[in-house]
């Protein structure tokens, strides 16, 4: 069977923006059968070869969605409406956006579940916001126990 990978991407040093690695970091703690761990930083290209070499990648970031700072959207690429603008689902340059697009492009058969969180703040600093920390329990817990594309309980 073919290992599974969880991505945490993002950049630390823009708040919010560092939610990926935050659930990266604390999912280290813990042992998650089947699955490879990553912090993927903010470099999307790159992210391209590694997730080629999985059956399922979850990649956790935060994400421009629209909604209330905090909220928290499981979703596949063929559920997310993606527009390559550099506004749109990631908070960064070459985002998750181009790399489903560009995965789908070359052929690359990799399941990929989105973990999104809207983010309050992407403003340069350390440290994520209050609302946004406050998901961190939510979002281990359907990685850690659930293992699935189902729904946040």
């Amino acid at each position: 069977m073919l290992k599974k990978i969880i991505i945490g991407v993002g950049n630390i040093f823009r708040h919010d923006d560092g939610f990926g690695p935050a659930v990266i970091k604390i999912l280290q703690t813990k042992v998650i059968p089947n699955y490879d761990l990553l912090d993927g930083g903010t470099d999307g290209l790159a992210l391209l070869d590694v997730i080629a070499k999985y059956e399922k990648a979850i990649i956790i970031d935060a994400v421009h969605m629209s909604a209330q700072p905090g909220t928290v959207k499981i979703f596949t690429p063929k559920e997310a409406l993606i527009k390559i603008k550099s506004d749109v689902l990631s908070t960064h340059g070459f985002g998750i956006a181009e790399v489903i697009k560009l995965a789908e492009e070359l052929n690359i058969k990799t399941e990929i579940v989105i973990v999104g969180i809207e983010p309050e703040d992407i403003s340069f600093g350390e440290g994520l916001s209050e609302v946004v920390t406050a998901k961190l329990p939510e979002v281990i817990a359907w990685v850690y126990h659930k293992n699935t594309c189902s729904k946040i309980p």
